[in-house]
């Protein structure tokens, strides 16, 4: 499985805690998580991005996947 594949399915499996660049390198080994993210939004896939501060201090940032469901609005 790709990084960018198993990135997706990451941020599935997460929902709304998204993934930090710490979190990825440590579930699926990449040291390029923004490179990741900017595949899958090339791939038509809507990534936030969110900067937050860690009780340490330092400021990191958080990505998050958000899934539209296709609702018909007519039968």
């Amino acid at each position: 499985m790709s990084q960018t594949a198993a990135l997706l399915a990451l941020l599935r499996k997460n929902g709304d805690h998204g993934v930090t660049a710490l979190e990825a390198l440590d579930s699926i080994g990449t040291l390029r998580l923004a490179a990741r993210v900017a595949d899958l939004r090339g791939d038509g896939h809507f990534v936030t991005t969110e900067m937050v501060k860690l009780r340490n201090g330092k400021i990191v940032a958080r990505y998050r996947l958000v899934e539209v469901l296709e609702i018909p609005l007519w039968k």
